[in-house]
């Protein structure tokens, strides 16, 4: 059940927050594969300031020891419930035969961050609201945990 609380974490996983700049838009791609689960996410950035997130998660049943899509069901929907009706998030699940795929898009221009702060992964070193969200600091955190960056 670790493993599992630990993807959900890793989907919304928003990391320490910085002051940022206002240049011109651009994205930056990473991915991991840990116990089954290959997770990509992607960063639209303003200078060092995250403006939004986007993670896929494709968590493969029997890499990461669930039996069944619905026991895959069980375990991931009162997860997935905590994120619904939250302004500035986007959350799905979507169960197939042999794997689940988990998406999630974080706007961070339109999220209250008070009210996902105690979501499952959420972690702020700062106070969103006067600093952002840091590219570089998220950069640091993704790599300490396994996560490499693609073009």
């Amino acid at each position: 059940m670790k493993k599992f609380k630990g993807a959900i974490g890793l989907l919304a996983l928003t990391l320490f927050l910085a002051a940022c700049g206002g240049e011109e838009a651009s994205t930056r791609t990473f991915e991991m594969e840990n116990n089954g689960i290959v997770t990509t996410m992607v960063y639209t950035t303003e200078g060092d300031k995250v403006t939004k997130q986007s993670t896929e998660n494709l968590i493969q049943y029997d890499l990461a020891g669930i039996e069944s899509k619905e026991q895959a069901q069980e375990l991931f929907d009162p997860l997935i419930g905590e994120f619904q009706g939250i302004e500035g998030i986007t959350h799905q699940m979507e169960y197939e035969e042999d794997q689940a795929v988990e998406t999630m898009e974080i706007d961070y221009e339109t999220v209250d961050f008070d009210e996902i702060e105690n979501l499952p992964g959420m972690s702020f070193s700062d106070d969103p609201k006067d600093n952002g969200v840091s590219m570089e600091k998220s950069l640091e955190i993704l790599e300490s945990q396994g996560f490499k960056e693609v073009e």
